[in-house]
């Protein structure tokens, strides 16, 4: 792989605290693990990272709240575009998460210390099974067939990179349309808010049939069967 500062583990305890760690040396770091002892989601949320997964963080030094902002949509559709290449067609489960069907199938994490994002990307690749109480996928399941995981990692860090670079207001329509639309529930400012999403704006609200919500300041969004 020709990543720019890659470090790749076989276990860690979390690809996102040894990227942190890393940025204190470097400008921009990739962390990939084949297994990860301690990963985790949202909100601190267990992320299962099991081997046959893609456990990627990429870490950039000196960005602002801004950035961090633009990246959580940017890397999505990083994911569903590669996704695409191997004819997978995913959508995005607001605010972080790509779901094949109703299964979830890779989660986003965006993590900021003083002006330090790191971007982690937990994708399910070649697994074969998950625990009966989690609701996930992976590209195995779905196409029947084993994936070259550091390929994949390629493609998704170069897409990145190009789309960090382009115009977002294309990039924030093009996430619009991929948005996994449904009637949700979520906590935001201790209140229970119900509605249909109707997509993100750009100064990052989801928009819902009964308002905006900042989206950085939500709860876990639920579908309402």
């Amino acid at each position: 792989m020709s990543l720019k500062n890659l470090f790749e583990f076989d276990i860690l305890d979390s690809t996102q605290d040894k990227a942190f760690e890393l940025l204190k040396n470097y400008n921009e770091v990739v962390v990939i693990a084949q297994r990860m002892l301690k990963g985790r989601g949202r909100y601190g949320n267990k992320w299962i990272s099991d081997i046959g997964g893609l456990y990627m963080s990429i870490g950039f030094k000196d960005k602002d709240i801004e950035f961090s902002k633009r990246l959580l949509i940017i890397s999505s559709i990083a994911v569903l575009d590669i996704l695409k290449d191997y004819e997978i067609e995913a959508k995005v489960k607001i605010p972080n998460d790509i779901y094949y069907q109703d299964k979830k199938l890779c989660g986003i994490l965006i993590e900021i210390k003083d002006r330090d994002v790191v971007l982690g990307i937990g994708l399910n690749i070649n697994q074969s099974h998950f625990p009966l109480e989690i609701k996930a996928t992976s590209m195995f399941l779905i196409k029947n067939k084993n994936f070259n995981i550091k390929e994949i990692a390629q493609k998704i860090y170069n897409k990145l990179k190009i789309l960090i670079n382009a115009d977002f207001k294309f990039v924030l329509e093009n996430y619009n349309k991929q948005i996994k639309a449904s009637l949700v529930e979520f906590e935001y400012n201790g209140n229970l808010i119900k509605g249909e999403i109707l997509g993100i704006s750009e100064n990052f609200e989801i928009v819902l049939s009964s308002g905006k919500f900042d989206m950085f300041y939500i709860r876990e969004v639920k579908e309402i069967l």
